[in-house]
């Protein structure tokens, strides 16, 4: 008798206890599911768990939405230059899925005109959440009663409390609603911070060809969750846009899974034909801008950019400029695959892209070796070829020969000095086996051979350098 009188009263408490949690909770209401704060806020960086109050019970008529790349914009800006009230509804590593799980939530309050959407190939990857073992889906739908997992959450109640008795001076980024989950001002960049992660990447990426999803798994997603949503609302504005990462993102792709970067492509036509036929929807491209993607000066990592360039893409659709055409489509796709291709990477100094055009036709190399004493090198065998130069190469003594007409250059791998016509002559860069293929100094070898070589910077400013070459 005694036990169960114990186990009643211990039933009674736990019942009590459970009570006053949650009622504490819900008065508190940390996350403003319920209600939109009387009290200053304390927002949490939690962005699975704050949106969902954010998108209920705040006064908006614009929304962002996007992955980290989009977590720099700055709400009140935002608005500024397209118009309108805006909430950031940014979610870092997002799948389309869970993007659009919050703008259900967003459009659910009957206020939103206006979506400026940060797309990124990787989110259509999955169709999923991350850690779906312990999203909280339960803060996205209306069911009350599943909410005891929002009022008898641990979590909550010291946020609760941290939200009543912090004093207002502490955290001020958690008050700020306008730059909230913005790193911009605690983050370093430049190119030491870059180059660190690509060297990371360079070993932690290897295999990830091995587990890149097939295109039509890809659309799929992207159907089931982005362009059914876009389909469901003709009266909402859609501004769509693909985040700028730096070339060196591009090219860790392009170099160790392949089929990532040209899913990416196919994935942009892809999505501009279904896009495009809606009027309601505008795109704009902002991945093969050199004058964004090769200032390593505004990145921390190799995809992750400065509050800077938000305010340049902001700036740029405001004023019309990288909207995607069907004029223009393939030839986005085209400039960027021609960047990577041909890009030179210095560790300790610029990156640059080099476009060779020999009498009036562009040479393409698969890939371009690190600069030598300012000295661009080239794979040899592709120059020669494409140039309708004859080369031949002698693999037991490491020497190749160019020959055009009369004239025969002849190079060794290592030697500083090359022989033109038998007659011995210094190079500057001498050639050297990179990645199995033999390369050597660009513009000497020209001018070996008594070709003329023009220098055009001035379209793409200093990061794409164009070398107009004639051979008679």
């Amino acid at each position: 008798m005694k036990n169960i009188r114990f186990v009643v009263w211990f039933m009674a408490f736990v019942l009590l206890f459970a009570v006053l949690v949650g009622s504490f909770v819900y008065a508190v209401d940390p996350l403003q599911l319920y209600r939109k704060a009387s009290y200053s806020p304390l927002f949490t960086k939690q962005q699975r768990y704050q949106n969902p109050g954010l998108a209920k019970n705040y006064a908006y008529d614009t929304i962002i939405l996007g992955s980290s790349m989009t977590e720099n914009f700055v709400p009140s800006e935002v608005g500024a230059r397209l118009g309108g009230q805006v909430m950031k509804l940014s979610m870092e590593g997002s799948t389309a899925k869970e993007q659009r799980m919050i703008a259900d939530v967003a459009v659910g309050t009957g206020q939103v005109k206006k979506v400026l959407w940060g797309i990124d190939y990787f989110s259509f990857r999955d169709n999923a959440v991350r850690d779906e073992a312990n999203f909280p889906f339960y803060l996205y739908d209306d069911k009350i009663w599943n909410d005891y997992k929002y009022l008898l959450n641990v979590s909550d109640v010291k946020h609760a409390l941290g939200a009543l008795f912090l004093p207002k001076s502490q955290m001020p980024q958690l008050r700020n609603l306008d730059l909230l989950n913005n790193w911009d001002v605690s983050t370093s960049y430049g190119p030491t911070q870059v180059f660190a992660k690509w060297q990371e990447a360079k070993l932690s990426e290897q295999l990830t060809a091995d587990y890149e999803p097939a295109l039509e798994v890809v659309k799929q997603n992207f159907e089931d969750n982005t362009m059914s949503f876009i389909e469901a609302h003709p009266d909402i504005e859609f501004i769509i846009y693909y985040p700028p990462y730096s070339v060196l993102r591009q090219q860790m792709w392009y170099s160790l899974n392949p089929d990532r970067f040209e899913n990416q492509l196919e994935m942009k036509k892809y999505m501009y034909e279904r896009f495009s036929a809606f009027a309601n929807v505008r795109v704009y491209d902002f991945q093969s801008d050199s004058t964004l993607t090769y200032d390593l000066d505004e990145y921390k990592d190799l995809s992750h950019h400065s509050a800077a360039i938000n305010r340049r893409i902001i700036e740029e659709i405001a004023a019309g400029t990288h909207q995607v055409t069907a004029a223009n489509v393939e030839l986005n796709n085209k400039l960027l695959q021609e960047q990577v291709q041909s890009l030179v990477i210095n560790e300790d100094g610029p990156v640059y892209s080099v476009v060779v055009n020999v009498n009036g036709q562009e040479i393409t190399f698969d890939e371009l070796p690190p600069a030598d004493d300012d000295q661009v090198r080239v794979p040899l065998k592709d120059f020669a070829l494409a140039a309708g130069i004859e080369f031949n190469y002698n693999a037991a003594d490491k020497t190749a020969s160019l020959t055009r007409g009369e004239r025969e250059v002849k190079v060794a791998v290592g030697a500083d000095t090359a022989t033109v016509n038998g007659t011995e002559t210094p190079i500057e860069a001498p050639t050297k086996i990179y990645n199995g293929r033999l390369t050597g100094p660009l513009l000497q070898i020209i001018h070996l051979l008594q070709g003329d070589v023009e220098v055009d910077q001035s379209e793409q400013e200093s990061y794409i350098v164009t070398y107009n070459i004639t051979l008679e």
